[in-house]
């Protein structure tokens, strides 16, 4: 396979629902650790102040595609932040000309 049908099945990949959604939970995922991490916060200790256990935590930190807006809102009341959602226009409306150089989209992370 070529480089450019390569690029070409990456990019058509990028556009689906499942790959959207991986993202999103991948980035969560990272943003807890960084938050547990700044805030030397054991799975243990954070599950405590939620009332779930632990294992609800690794199931989260996992990529867990179900969680609900409460359980979110927990997670961001144990961890002293404030939740916050948005609708964002698509990440394919505002490629820049680099972007379309590189036959990718340039999202950045509010």
């Amino acid at each position: 396979m070529d480089i450019e049908a390569l690029r070409e099945k990456i990019n058509a990949a990028r556009g689906t629902f499942d790959y959207r959604l991986e993202k999103i939970l991948f980035r969560l995922g990272e943003d807890i650790c960084l938050l547990m991490e700044q805030q030397r916060l054991s799975r243990t200790q954070l599950a405590e102040r939620m009332g779930v256990s632990p294992a609800y935590i690794t199931k989260i930190l996992s990529g867990n595609p179900n969680l609900t807006i409460k359980s979110l809102l927990k997670l961001a009341d144990a961890m002293g932040k404030e939740l916050t959602l948005q609708f964002a226009p698509r990440a394919a409306q505002k490629r820049s000309s680099r972007s379309r150089h590189f036959g990718r989209t340039l999202s950045g992370r509010p």
